[in-house]
């Protein structure tokens, strides 16, 4: 199966920025393809330069290291990171910014969406 994964929680909200990450990882341990991660809305500040405070998990390069190893793009949605007055922050690890049309392209050649938010 080929997954695209839509992330709009924030990583300094609810559990559902830290279940996408675990879920990427058990997909693709259990055979399974990546297509794209897209981050939208308040999913999109996880990858900007600021680090995780302490006691939270690094999701930008947990991210940053399974993409690397599996070959899919992750991207940002610039029009939220420039919502949030992020856009031209620069980036944790492989991320760039990217579009809904991007989006959309990775999920006509996808089998399934999965999407996280809190």
């Amino acid at each position: 199966m080929v997954f695209s994964i839509l992330v709009t929680a924030s990583p300094r909200g609810g559990p559902g920025a830290a279940a996408a990450l675990r879920f990427a990882r058990a997909a693709l341990a259990s055979g399974h393809q990546v297509r794209q991660v897209f981050f939208h809305g308040d999913g999109a500040v996880a990858l900007v330069a600021a680090a995780p405070t302490a006691g939270e998990p690094d999701l930008a390069a947990g991210w940053a290291g399974l993409a690397a190893h599996h070959g899919f793009p992750l991207l940002a949605c610039e029009t939220a990171l420039a919502r949030r007055g992020l856009d031209g922050a620069p980036a944790r690890g492989p991320v760039r910014p990217g579009t809904l049309g991007q989006f959309m392209v990775a999920v006509g050649e996808s089998g399934r969406v999965m999407q996280f938010r809190d």
